[in-house]
């Protein structure tokens, strides 16, 4: 009986967790990454940029920069075949256009923190979508974390302090609200195309597709405005690195090693982080209520992540 060399070091026995924690910290990269947005939002709002302006300058440097790098790895290979390109820079142009602009409303009048939170109802948009698109009824377990979403959603809002003269401001909440739905949507339908692209092929030609909406958007209003300094210079770089590269190759770069349903649950410290910088850059802090609200809508969405139950025997 062959017995297993012997180490001081058990992570060095083990090639597999090695890799599985190497993955689940590059999850936790890419959830930093994507928390850094609402605070890169908020300074840019307040650098005096406009939204379509660090938008459609965001999507269009992500863009670039995908395509670059993948287009000296793969080739041609970078642009796909029409039947899927048109999709692609639609899903961008159309679906991701829209509801990126109604979360960054909403970002305009609510704190980032809270934002971030209420955009995390978006899986249970996602359950409704298949359900009523594709016919796929929930489970009980689906069913019930639909339902504590919804609550966790009403407690983190809250609506009654809203309309009271209190509390989160109404339309930002509802502009959030509205981007999380629009969300659910756009991953049903995204999920037709993106897996025969490839995520990142995907993601690129998506972001073209947002870039120029965002300036059409922009020169048709006459809202395009991105003030030349270098603060501002700053915190494009920041959008485009930070918030849009790192967080997508450390995700999908993890999700190789500890597969998509961890990659999914760790995804969920991306509030946390939020909620973290908010209170050390802007400031920002949550009630009591909101904290109890947030806690039931990550709750909700690691139920809806968790791996069906296989059945017995």
């Amino acid at each position: 009986m062959r017995h297993p060399p012997l180490t001081t070091n058990p992570i060095a026995a083990s090639p597999e967790l090695e890799s599985r924690l190497i993955g689940a910290g590059l999850c936790a990269a890419s959830a930093f990454g994507f928390a850094t947005l609402s605070i890169f939002g908020k300074l840019a709002f307040a650098e005096g940029l406009s939204m379509a302006g660090f938008l459609s300058l965001r999507f269009s440097g992500a863009a670039l920069l995908l395509l670059i790098a993948l287009g000296i790895r793969m080739g041609r290979a970078v642009i796909p075949e029409r039947r899927l390109l048109v999709p692609l820079f639609l899903l961008g142009a159309l679906g991701y256009f829209t509801q990126s602009a109604f979360y960054f409303l909403g970002l305009q009048r609510i704190p980032a923190s809270l934002s971030s939170v209420l955009l995390y109802v978006y899986p249970a948009f996602v359950a409704l979508n298949v359900w009523i698109l594709e016919g796929r009824r929930p489970s009980p377990l689906e069913l019930g974390a639909i339902a504590l979403a919804l609550i966790g959603a009403a407690f983190t809002a809250g609506p009654w302090e809203a309309l009271a003269g209190g509390g989160p401001d109404l339309l930002g909440v509802l502009f959030v609200l509205g981007a999380a739905a629009g969300y659910g949507i756009y991953i049903v339908i995204s999920n037709r195309y993106v897996h025969r692209a490839g995520a990142l092929v995907s993601t690129a030609w998506i972001s073209l597709g947002a870039s120029v909406s965002y300036g059409l958007a922009g020169g048709l209003t006459h809202s395009w405005v991105v003030p030349l300094t270098a603060r501002a210079g700053g915190l494009l770089v920041g959008l485009v690195l930070l918030s849009t590269i790192l967080p997508l190759a450390t995700f999908f770069a993890g999700m190789r090693r500890v597969g998509p349903t961890a990659a999914s649950l760790l995804s969920t410290l991306e509030p946390v982080f939020t909620i973290a910088l908010a209170a050390v850059v802007l400031q920002e802090a949550l009630t009591g209520a909101q904290w109890f609200g947030g806690a039931l809508i990550l709750s909700a969405v690691v139920l809806l992540n968790l791996p069906p139950r296989r059945p017995s025997g």
